[in-house]
């Protein structure tokens, strides 16, 4: 409990700390001698402070910055898989109904049967194109 010293009032009313820089104790130092840095310490102090900071964001904003984009290339791969399975479940609903009626159908409007190769090639051709991007599971 003795570590500190006990707070004293000051000449102009104002509560001392240190009273080694009280005039009324008679143990008057200069502020150089107690340890008071001068302002060109300071602030060249709050200069190194500042530039460590802002070296210490830019590290943080870069590596923001590849997460962030690597966030967004799994999102567009996702996306890209998610499409590709609606497709071909819409390719399988097409075809894989009853198979009469779409034979009918395929009797009545020879049309429709190249637009469903069509549709089958289309799928391949993005398949094919997803996996040698690297975006197929």
């Amino acid at each position: 409990m003795g570590d500190f010293a006990s707070p004293a009032v000051g000449p102009n009313g104002s509560i001392c700390i240190n009273n080694s820089m009280n005039p009324a104790s008679g143990n008057v130092v200069s502020a150089g001698a107690v340890g008071i840095p001068k302002h060109s310490t300071v602030v060249e102090r709050l200069r190194q402070r500042i530039e460590g900071c802002r070296r210490h964001h830019n590290i943080c904003e870069t590596r923001y910055q590849q997460a962030h984009s690597e966030q967004l290339e799994l999102e567009r791969r996702e996306t890209v898989s998610l499409y590709q399975r609606t497709l071909e479940q819409r390719a399988k609903k097409s075809t894989g109904g009853s198979k009469q009626p779409q034979n009918k159908q395929q009797q009545q409007d020879p049309d429709s049967a190249s637009s469903t190769e069509q549709r089958t090639s289309t799928l391949i051709a993005l398949r094919n194109l997803l996996t040698e991007s690297g975006g197929g599971e």
